[in-house]
Order: structure tokens, then sequence, then C-alpha cells
């Protein structure tokens, strides 16, 4: 037994409950060819096909022979009264049977009408004509002999075609009398009035058009039936189109006219339509819509944006609660139509949010404020996502600011444009996410049932959009654009999400989808994305969780652990107490799944089967044992990342990476077989002119190559390295600082255990920490033969600002410096502050130099491809200079030997390089005074507590306005506030 997600039906099959879930995504994949209109089912297309005069196949339906006309690709069905009486129909009309009894022989409809449909009647000479089909024809009233009707298509001349039998009694109504009514009296338990949002159809055109000929209310019938399973209970798919700006099919742009459009808040009253072309009333061919029917939903499908990227609006979009220098926007036209903040909100952003940061777990240099007293977020994110996405109009105007000259380091991948096909399943299995994620997070933990509506819901439509396919697109883009230059997991140097969903699991594929779309979000500074990131987040979390519990194969499927690791990534970092808990909380299951899936390990293969003249076969198969080294070694660098900025030990050991590492970018990113081909030849260059194509050439797995670094091997054995082996081999020597700093912390100061005779001593331990200090320098010479050779390169760039902040761990106790900043155990003392000063760092000038040039690298890389850690490092650079300053008291700082090097030339410490002489010179002799630059080019001594704080927020203010730069802002402005 399975269950509708939206509406709680149960169906015993599948296809049944794909086919039901059509009634409510208005996914009308099946189109005619004749008038364009769209079809949730195949079945209703193929009988629509008779309308024409065609069956399936476009070919013209024979004549009918006194035979019921047959439904294309089905067989006719018994009268109305053989069927009653559940006897034998010949199917003639009139059947033998109602003959023989002087019976009204009536036609049946194909399909069963609801009983909330309305019965479609033509009013002819004062007498009604009979019941209508669900295809629209009518049969005409015959007058003299009401007992034997005759068929329609009989009593038309033969020169008429077959379009134009359809509709001779709307023509005979116009020509000899009023406008005819089309509708009976609703049924009582329809509503009286339309309800608030709801839109009317396309304006039914005047006959000169030819349109009515051709098409006489065709698919009425199942247009107004698409709403009945859910609207008792207000699940219909109600929604707004702005129909001025629908694309219509050709010959079809001037029907809708803007005179004609109803708005949400506009009545409908029949009465005061215009009129028509030649003054022809436009109503006489529709229904009385204000006491007939109920909610109604858009007749066709949701429109295509067909744009490329060049074409973005982009760049118009004005800071709203923010300042101009944060960058962030609400959209580029604010209308009525925007999505309102509501009140208590800081401009649009979740109080919730603001009020838990003081209870973040990391990053805690102001009061911290328990758990239990921060403000739930979950629900607050699904429930803006929800409102977020019921405003279609507001996407479609959506532009974010963003400017092309922070891609200047050139975009790595190209986005596939999204297909309508895709973008309706997508909407599809996103409604069902939300849905369940709403259901989890109802008040009080209650989880209500399947299909029921959330008590703020209750009065509303349980339907939502996904934004236009082009702002898809460019959150896609801005994805690969930030994310993917750090974690490239996506081969070919395409982003194709319609293979993602056509050639992989539906619901992993969705779940990566959506996780890159609101990774992309995330990076863009806009309220709108940041709505969206939050709430895709949260949905997202529960059905992957879900997916996992269901099905525990899953946990090592490809697209299920890469979309683990997105979410991982953009929890972490989002700004959001509760996600950046959960991330922390889940890191360890997700890393156990990669562990029991066996991909770590290395894969003894097996003389490969391939002809090495097939280029094609070979590049496939290099790709599939490229894509699996790619996603053990991106979730290496995310271990890293968490625990260097949560200061602590990673989870992975360098001993578990037995897999090969990744190979070179340009053979990942290669287009075709022939580019792999000619790349992978110098890459695995060969001596003696042997071809390495198919030889299973492949880098050494991180256990190797960190051996050989220990061995000091890898420039006498030419090994080349890339900036991705660059950064793997700091997650070995950032586990090896960690490990000797947690051990020195463990050391008593007292003068009583320095005298112990002991196995293992601070002095040893710091030994050792100074070889792992040399290793670092070892780094640093390797890393830096290759940035000289590519200085813009943003990989490097995040590389060597990942080495200082290792390196200030080799020589400071930041969490010390983050508890000396909450003033924890402090009586402001001068002589305290020294003490905890020489505690918390222990050698200043080193200190200051990694600060210093954590900030310039920071700073070079363009604002749109910055690592999501940057502002934590900014964060981290900016404690270790205000801790510095504190001791810079005007009263000792004249005394030889205070805490300062001896007075000498200044520098910016933040803007030269470190070969630069005025550097070496700081950093050997200790002469030298260090200053920090601001953004107009002076420099700023660092010796004012309230000034370098003021410096580092302005540095964050240069950057992106994300959740999670602006809550690293706020605390550090309360810290420069005192």
């Amino acid at each position: 037994m399975v269950f509708c997600t939206y509406c709680g039906q149960s169906f015993t099959r599948d296809e049944h409950l794909e086919r039901h879930i059509l009634t409510h995504t208005n996914v009308k994949p099946f189109k005619c060819f004749t008038c364009h209109m769209s079809f949730a089912r195949r079945d209703l297309l193929q009988r629509h096909y008779t309308v024409h005069g065609r069956d399936s196949n476009q070919e013209p339906l024979p004549a009918s022979n006194g035979m019921i006309p047959k439904s294309a690709g089905r067989t006719p069905i018994a009268c109305s009264n053989c069927a009653k009486t559940k006897t034998k129909c010949d199917k003639k009309f009139p059947c033998s049977r109602c003959a023989s009894r002087n019976l009204r022989c009536t036609l049946r409809p194909t399909r069963r009408t609801s009983k909330n449909v309305n019965v479609l009647k033509v009013v002819g000479d004062g007498q009604s004509s009979g019941n209508n089909s669900d295809n629209g024809s009518n049969e005409p009233s015959s007058g003299s002999n009401k007992s034997s009707p005759q068929p329609q298509a009989q009593a038309q001349p033969e020169s008429q075609t077959p379009s134009q039998k359809t509709s001779p009694i709307i023509n005979k109504s116009r020509a000899e009398g009023p406008t005819p009514q089309y509708f009976e009296q609703s049924p009582p338990n329809v509503r009286q009035n339309l309800p608030n949002g709801v839109i009317s159809p396309l304006p039914t055109p005047t006959s000169q058009t030819g349109f009515l000929q051709t098409t006489p209310l065709s698919g009425y019938e199942d247009f107004t039936r698409t709403n009945q399973d859910g609207s008792d209970n207000g699940s219909s798919p109600q929604f707004m189109m702005d129909w001025a700006q629908m694309q219509l099919p050709m010959g079809y742009e001037g029907m809708a006219r803007p005179d004609m459009m109803l708005g949400p808040e506009m009545g409908l009253d029949p009465n005061a339509m215009p009129l028509g072309a030649q003054g022809e009333p436009m109503v006489g061919m529709l229904p009385d819509f204000s006491h007939s029917m109920a909610s109604l939903q858009t007749p066709i499908e949701t429109p295509k944006f067909e744009r490329h990227f060049s074409d973005l609006d982009l760049g118009n979009s004005t800071p709203i609660f923010q300042p101009p220098s944060r960058h962030l926007s609400h959209t580029s036209t604010h209308s009525s139509h925007s999505v309102p903040a509501p009140a208590g909100d800081n401009g649009g952003e979740l109080s919730a949010i603001v009020a838990a940061q003081d209870g973040w777990s990391v990053f805690r240099c102001t009061p911290t404020v328990s758990s239990a007293a921060c403000p739930r977020t979950a629900r607050p994110n699904l429930e803006r996502l929800e409102q977020s996405l019921r405003n279609h109009e507001t996407w479609s105007k959506w532009s974010p600011t963003w400017d092309e000259s922070e891609f200047s380091s050139g975009e790595q991948l190209a986005v596939m444009q999204l297909q309508e096909s895709t973008r309706d399943k997508l909407l599809a299995i996103t409604q069902a996410f939300l849905h369940k994620a709403l259901d989890i997070h109802q008040d009080n933990g209650n989880s209500l049932t399947p299909g029921s509506a959330s008590p703020s819901r209750s009065l509303s439509s349980n339907f939502v959009l996904l934004p236009p396919a082009r702002v898809l697109e460019y959150f896609l883009r801005s994805y690969a654009n930030s994310f993917e230059r750090y974690y490239s997991m996506t081969s070919r140097g395409l982003l194709d999400a319609n293979e993602l969903m056509y050639f992989y699991n539906e619901k992993a594929s969705s779940l990566l989808i959506l996780m890159m779309i609101a990774q992309g979000a995330m990076a863009i500074p806009s309220i709108e994305g940041r709505w969206l990131a939050g709430g895709l987040t949260e949905a997202c979390r529960i059905s992957l969780f879900d997916l996992i519990e269901k099905n525990i194969i899953m946990s090592g499927d490809p697209i299920v652990l890469h979309s683990a690791l997105l979410f991982t990534a953009l929890a972490a970092w989002s700004g959001d107490k509760w996600q950046m808990d959960i991330a922390m909380g889940q890191r360890g299951m997700y890393f156990a799944m990669l562990r029991h899936s066996g991909v770590l390990e290395p894969r003894q293969q097996a003389p490969s089967q391939i002809d090495r003249s097939n280029t094609d076969a070979l590049w496939n198969d290099w790709i599939q044992h490229e894509s699996r080294s790619r996603l053990i070694y991106s979730w290496v660098m995310v271990d890293q990342d968490l625990s260097l900025f949560h200061d602590t030990a990673p989870l992975f050991s360098v001993t578990e990476f037995g897999a090969p590492m990744p190979d070179a970018d340009r053979l990942w990113h290669a287009k075709t077989a022939s580019e792999w081909t000619s790349i992978f030849e110098q890459v695995h260059e060969f001596s003696g002119g042997f071809s390495s194509i198919g030889s299973g050439a492949r880098p050494l797995s991180l256990r190797d190559l960190f051996r050989h670094f220990l061995d000091d091997e890898i420039v006498a054995q030419g090994i080349e390295l890339t900036p991705l082996h660059l950064r793997l081999l700091l997650h070995p020597l950032q586990s090896l600082v960690c490990q000797y700093c947690q051990l020195l912390s463990c050391f008593s100061d007292t003068v009583a255990s320095r005298q112990r005779a002991r196995a293992v001593t601070a002095a040893s331990t710091r030994v050792r920490l100074e070889e792992v200090q040399s290793l670092l320098q070892r780094w640093y010479d390797l890393a830096d033969r290759y940035s000289k050779a590519n200085p813009t390169c943003p990989m490097m760039q995040a590389n060597l600002a990942m080495f200082h902040l290792i390196s200030l761990n080799a020589i400071t106790n930041f969490a010390e410096i983050e508890k000396l900043a909450r003033r924890e155990g402090v009586d402001g003392s001068y002589p305290q502050l020294v003490w905890l000063h020489r505690r918390c760092i222990s050698d200043v000038e080193e200190a200051i130099f990694h600060c210093g040039q954590v900030l310039r690298l920071i700073r070079a890389m363009p604002r749109g491809v910055r690592p999501p850690w940057w502002a934590a490092a900014v964060y981290r650079a900016a404690l270790l200079l205000w801790t510095d300053s504190l001791t810079h008291n005007d009263a000792v700082s004249n005394q030889p030997s205070g805490l300062f090097p001896v007075p000498g030339p200044s520098f910016a410490v933040d803007a030269l390089p470190p070969d630069h002489p005025l550097v070496v010179r700081y950093l050997t002799k200790r002469e030298g005074v260090p200053t920090l630059t601001k953004r107009d080019g002076s420099q700023m001594a660092i010796d004012n507590v309230f000034g370098v704080l003021s410096h580092c927020v302005e540095v964050i203010n240069e950057g992106v306005s994300t959740r999670f730069a602006d809550g690293i802002r706020g605390k550090l402005e309360k810290l420069a506030r005192g």
C-alpha cells in the first residue's frame, strides 16, 4: 500500500499513485499538436484528439456508420439505459434494446464525472439538448422527434470538415438568439464565491479566430476535475500566475490581453467582462464562475524560461537591511508583490537565528547562552521557505546583486539549462520533502498524519512552486563558481541536473540537486537566497536521514554520500545554531558510512578488458574511478575544515587513506575523449615513447604521499603535486599539531610538577611540536613553488590561508583566548593580562605575521569565490591581534624589557608577501612595527583594541553577506563595544 504525500489517499500500485500525484503537481506532459492544450494523462489526450477528428496517430477518424463514436484507443461503451440495467448493448445509435422498448437512447460519456462537476447544457428553442461528454461535444435537440435524436454528424452537410461538424449549435445560437446559458445551477455543496488568489483561465476568443471551432470547450471538465481529489481539505494546488508574462503557443499571443487579466484582489463579475472584437460578448462562452466552481488551477503548464547565463538580469538590486558595504538585497524590483518581512525580523532575517547566535558552540568570544535558552529555528526556516516559494511572481522578477568581475578567475563548470520536465519532477519531490519536514516540526513535537495540514496553513494551499528555471540555473552557477572550486566532484566540465534526474535514483538525485541549489543560494547576498538555503537545508536533512534509514544500502551510494557532504558543509557554515550543531553531530555518522562502504581501501584493479583503442570506454572507466577518489578526499577536506575551526582532532587518520588521490583537474574537466587522451599523455608521461593510455596509471594515495613527504623525497623523485594534493598533505600535519598542543595543555605549571621525573615532559613535547613546525615549513616550500607559477589560483590561496591558521595553532592557545574575550576569571588588572598574554601566545612576532598573511590572502580572493570558512579565518586573526593589543600600555611600552619589538620601520603586515625584506627582518631580528592596511590604503597601528576589531569588521564587510559572516561580524562588534 502506498500513500499520497499531499492528501493521504492510498493506492495499491505505484503507477496509480504516480498518476494521482499529477493532479496535485499540475504537471501535464502530454500536449496536443493541434491546439497545444496539455493533459496530465495520455488517455485524456487521446480522447481529446477525437475533437479534432483525428486519432492519437494524427490520422483522420473513419465515419461512424451508425456506431457510437470511439474514443481514440478505447472500446465503444454501452448507452446509459443498458449500462444502468447492466445488459449487453450493441453499441448502435439508437441501440436495438432502446428501440424495441421505445426508450430514449442516451450517449454516455467515456468516463464518469465527479458529483461536484456541473453538467454542461446548451439551451436551444427553450429546451435542453442533453448531456455533455467529457470532450465538450453536445447532443443536438431534434425538436419533433425527441425520442430518437440523430447523431450530430448526420445533421451537417457532407462538405463540412470534421472540425466544423463539432460546433453547429454554438454558431446557430449566436445567429438566432441571445447568448446561451451553458451551466445549470450549481449544487448546494459548491462554494458560492471564488477563494482569494484564484485566477481565471485564459479568456476564450471569439469565433472569428477559429479557435472555438476547433476546440469547443475541449478538456474543460478535465480542467475542473483536476482539483477534485484534494479540494475538500484545502490541499488543492492553488497558485498565482502572471498571465501577461506567459509564453503562449505561436499564433495565440494576442489571446491574453492585459485588460482581461484577473488579479487576486479583483472580484469576478461575468457581467462586467469587457467586450470582444466588434462588440461580441466574451462571457457567453464561459460558465458562470461565481456560482459553479470550486478552486481552479491553471490550464496550461508551467512556462519555460529559455535563457542563457549571459542574458541573466543581474546587478540591479539594492541593499535593504544591511549597510551598503554588505551587498545584501531583496529583489531588483521592490513592488507590492515582494514577500513581506514579518514583524520582529531584522530586515527580513529570522529573529530566532539572530537570537541563537550567542548559543553557538564555536566562535565564542562573547558571553554564551545555553542551548535550552536558544529559540528553535527549524520550523521558522521551513515556513519561510514555504512562504517564499508561494510568491512565484517575486521569483519571476528576482535578480540578485552579482558582479561579473568576481568570476575573474574563470568559471570551471558550465551549467546546462534546466529542462521543464526536470523542474516539474524536482518540484513534485520537493513538495514531498517540504511536507514531511513540516509535519515533523509541528508544535509541541506532535506529528500529524500524512496529508493533514498545519494549523497555520489550514486555510491556504499546500502547493508551492520552485523558482523559475533561470533562477535555479543562477543558483547552480553560483554553486559551481564557489563550492566546486574547492570540492570538485562534477566531471566533464558540465553540471547537468537533467542527467542526474533521469539516470539515477530520483529521490537521491533530487536531494543532491536541491543541496546544490541551497549551497549556491547561500553564497548570494540576498534575503530570498537565505530563506531558500535555510529551508532547503532543513527539509533535505530530514529526507536524507529518512532515505538512509529506510534503505541501508543507500548509505554506500555515491549520490547519497555526495548529498551528505553538501549538507554537512552547508549546515556547518550556515550561521544557524541548530544546523551547525547537527552538522557537527552527524558528520561522525556520515564518516562511519564512508568507512563501512569500503571506498577508503585500495582496490586491486583486475586487468582491464577494455580495448586500448576504444578511448571513449577508457575515458568513462577513468571517470568512474576518479569520481570515487574525489568523493573520498572531499570528505577529508571537510573533516579538516571543521576540526580546525572547532579546535578538535580530525576524525580521519592518514593511515586510512589507501585509495588513489584525485588526478589533475584538467583531466577531470576534459570535455571529450580525445581531449582527455592528449592531456593524459602529458600528465602521465612514460619514458621510451610508450603510451600511458589504458595503463591504469593513477596518483599515489595520501598515505604513500605523506610517507614520501616525511622522507623528503617528493622533489628528488619528481613527484608532481596539484593544489588539491598540497591541501590534503595539510590534513596529517594538522592532526599532529592538534595532538601535541592538547598534550601541552595537560601539563601543570607548578614548580613541583616540573621537578618530578617524568617519561613525557612539556619540554620533550615542545620539541616534537617544533619538529611538526619544521614539516610545515617544508610544506610551505613546496607550495611556494606552485603559487609563484599560479599566483591567482583560489585553491592555492585557500591552501596558504589554511597553512597560516595551522601554524597559528602551534604557537597559540585559542581556547584560552576566547575565555579571555568572555572575561572568564579575569579581573582586568594589567599583570594578569600580561600573564594571560604569555599563556595564550607563545611567539608574538610569528603570530602577528601569520594573522597578517591570513588577512592578506582572504582580501586577495574575489568575493564570489572565497571558501565557505573565510569569515572564520578573519575571526581567528582578529582575536589574536586583539589579544596582543590588550597589553599595549603606555606606561610600560617604553621599557626595553617590554613585550614589544624594538622600534624600527613600520610595514603593512597584511599587504606584504612573506619574502619581503621588511617581513623577513621582523621575523628574524624582531625589528619593525607591523601595521594593518585600511580600505583607502592608509596604515593603522595594531596597538588599539577598538581599532583592530573595527578593521576586521570592515574586512568582513568587504565580502559577501551571509548568515555566517553576519554572525561573525556581530560577535566582533559586541567584543569591540566591550
